[in-house]
């Protein structure tokens, strides 16, 4: 009962991403860690010359066998002023929680390509068209089926919502 209801959890805070997200994703499997790589580096280009330094976004977080973690959190001048979770544990460090703005997104998965690319995960990225962030990064075994890593080791990173903050200096 609780596997099923954590599925039907999973699929609900998916939807609105999957209908809203209007991104293009990429799979290391078909494109190769260089040329994600360049895309990443057009869509971070992107990103920067919109000079969008204020917003709240809504994350949720994914890792291993751990159920998945809504974040929320409100950046100015990029960076990390306030922060919430649904989750009872609600210990997460400062460090973690910074490295969810949009800047940070990119840092982590440009590291994961650049260093693991005979790796035994996958690597998924997708895009806001429009704005040119990362709408969700996930690191994943390849062969979901055969591996079980160890803890911690596959994760994603899905922002289902971003809100820019005009006004703020």
């Amino acid at each position: 009962m609780i596997k099923k209801s954590f599925l039907i959890l999973i699929i609900l805070l998916s939807f609105p991403a999957a209908i809203f997200g209007f991104g293009s994703k990429e799979k290391t499997a078909s494109a190769g860690s260089k040329t994600l790589l360049r895309n990443m580096d057009k869509y971070e280009q992107q990103w920067k010359s919109n000079k969008i330094t204020n917003y709240t976004q809504e994350i949720i977080y994914s890792r291993s066998n751990f159920p998945p973690e809504h974040i929320t959190i409100t950046v100015s001048n990029n960076i990390v002023n306030e922060w919430s979770t649904n989750s009872e544990r609600r210990n997460f460090s400062e460090d973690f929680i910074g490295s969810l703005t949009v800047e940070n997104i990119f840092k982590t998965a440009r590291e994961a390509l650049r260093y693991e690319p005979n790796s035994p995960f996958e690597f998924e990225i997708s895009y806001n068209e429009k704005l040119g962030y990362i709408t969700s990064f996930s690191r994943i075994p390849v062969g979901r089926n055969n591996i079980n890593p160890p803890r911690g080791l596959n994760y994603r990173i899905e922002i289902i919502s971003l809100e820019i903050i005009k006004g703020i200096l």
